[in-house]
């Protein structure tokens, strides 16, 4: 809180004393019908009562001032509190990830070779050979979500030039199985963009939680989600379009809080924006969302590149497994 300051030759003071002497001067044309607080005005000199006046005013002024200051200490306060604990939460979650997927990792290397061995068996039926093939997708579809809860770890250190069309056509990879279950198909537009520094894996954590909110936000039995990039002015702009719900806007200015969320208890804990903007935060990315209610949500987020983009040079514009794409259309639907 501010310190409290002597009003008695402030600026403000002399201000008020201007105004008390026009009111003393008032008061003093009107005798009979001056307010019985006031009548201590006719026993003093006028220029001493203008005075007295102009500092109980300057005085009032600055009791107002600091209440006002205390109030803004105290938010601040409150708000520096709730990130801390929302840290906190964060952290021991990370680290709980951590241990999960690291305990459950061996186990699933075993699954893996034990499907490996029955796969590569002569004497196994063609029907049961799809569904063994069927289970290894499955068993790789776990390993990445392994992987990827292991990107929850705030403390892992590196930083290294990545592709950042590459990070999103692998987290869509992610979401493809609840995407499915909702017969909800992505777009992937990407053009040649710069490379981004920092660390891949906490990019790609953050947009993962933007493309699974994406889907989440889609009804059940169709749309199609827009995953595009871009160049625009020394920054790499990555693009999340849905054609979902939207968000209230007097939800929209809350979507960052930690622990705010809309869906039904058990379907959320409100930390995944809030840790993607947290992750992007630390390479200097900025994350802005657009939406309205039944008008679906744009999430841009934008990337300070890593170095300008040679003439003709290529890059890491796009995944690989797309390059069989033309160049003028490298929109891909996967269901």
């Amino acid at each position: 809180m501010r310190t409290l300051r002597s009003p008695w030759m402030s600026e403000g003071a002399l201000y008020g004393a201007a105004s008390g002497l026009a009111l003393a001067f008032v008061v003093s044309l009107f005798p009979s019908s001056r307010p019985v607080g006031s009548r201590w005005l006719a026993s003093v000199p006028l220029p001493v009562a203008a005075y007295a006046i102009g500092v109980l005013v300057a005085y009032r002024r600055r009791e107002i001032e600091d209440a006002r200051a205390a109030l803004e200490v105290q938010e601040e306060l409150r708000f520096s509190q709730d990130h801390i604990m929302a840290n906190e939460t964060y952290r021991s979650l990370s680290a709980y990830l951590e241990i999960a997927a690291h305990q459950m990792r061996e186990p699933l290397r075993a699954l893996v070779s034990g499907i490996d061995v029955l796969a590569a068996s002569s004497g196994l039926p063609e029907g049961a050979r799809k569904q063994v093939g069927a289970l290894k997708d499955d068993l790789e579809s776990l390993n990445a979500t392994l992987r990827h809860l292991s990107g929850y770890a705030l403390t892992r250190p590196g930083r290294a030039p990545f592709s950042v069309s590459i990070l999103l056509h692998e987290s869509i990879l992610l979401c493809r199985r609840r995407a499915a279950e909702k017969k909800i198909l992505f777009a992937e537009r990407y053009t040649v963009v710069p490379p981004v520094m920092g660390s891949a894996m906490r990019v790609q954590q953050a947009l993962f939680n933007v493309i699974i909110n994406a889907v989440e936000a889609m009804p059940f039995g169709g749309g199609t989600i827009v995953v595009e990039t871009a160049h625009e002015n020394d920054r790499v702009i990555a693009r999340v379009r849905d054609t979902g719900i939207g968000i209230r806007p007097d939800h929209l200015p809350r979507i960052f809080e930690p622990f705010f969320t809309t869906k039904p208890e058990r379907n959320g804990v409100g930390l995944g924006l809030w840790a993607a903007r947290q992750m992007l935060d630390i390479i200097g990315a900025d994350i802005t969302v657009k939406s309205a209610p039944l008008q679906g949500t744009e999430v841009r987020i934008s990337f300070p590149q890593a170095a300008p983009l040679r003439p003709g040079r290529e890059g890491t514009a796009h995944p690989p497994e797309l390059d069989k794409n033309t160049a003028d259309d490298r929109d891909r639907h996967i269901a």
